[in-house]
């Protein structure tokens, strides 16, 4: 099997960089990927927390799923989705759409607080993030999440959550 040089050099120009403490390790990385025909960002959290207030939900535990989509074209699809619908549709859309969704799923009490590592979420290369949160209130209760380096707080309240960014100590 003859390899292409071209990803040779690439992987050799990363390696480099990171013996050498390049700042732009990560952006070289997404660069290189993209290159060879993978797209997205890599995922670098280190640390996600999850808080639900003592009146979360109307006092009820909130289902959370974090999905990671890693195809654009189903990049769309989840962005219309409200909340209540993903977890209607969310094994049939696995099995429909397979390799284009990984989800992390956790139910959260009120007045509870999970400090979960980066590690639980890997480091795949995404196009896009999203928090779905299970409300008895009306709403989408999905919301993008822009941050993918250091960590996100997920905020539960009453009737809705917020997502924030995080920088993990």
């Amino acid at each position: 099997m003859r390899r292409n040089p071209f990803i040779g050099w690439c992987l050799a120009a990363l390696v480099l960089c990171t013996l050498a403490g390049c700042s732009t390790v990560t952006s070289t990385f997404d660069k290189v990927m993209a290159a060879v025909g993978i797209k997205g960002t890599r995922l670098a959290w280190k640390e996600v927390l999850i808080t639900a207030s003592d009146g979360a939900n109307l006092n009820t535990p909130v289902a959370v799923d974090v999905v990671m989509v890693l195809e654009d074209a189903s990049l769309e699809k989840l962005a219309a989705l409200p909340a209540s619908k993903w977890f209607q549709t969310r094994s049939d859309m696995l099995k429909t759409f397979p390799g284009t969704y990984i989800y992390k799923s956790w139910e959260v009490s009120p007045g509870q607080t999970l400090r979960l590592p980066g590690s639980a979420f890997g480091s795949p290369s995404v196009v896009g993030v999203f928090v779905f949160a299970d409300y008895l209130t009306p709403g989408d209760h999905r919301m993008r999440v822009e941050q993918l380096q250091n960590g996100i707080i997920i905020e539960l309240a009453a009737r809705g959550f917020s997502v924030l960014p995080y920088k993990a100590e």
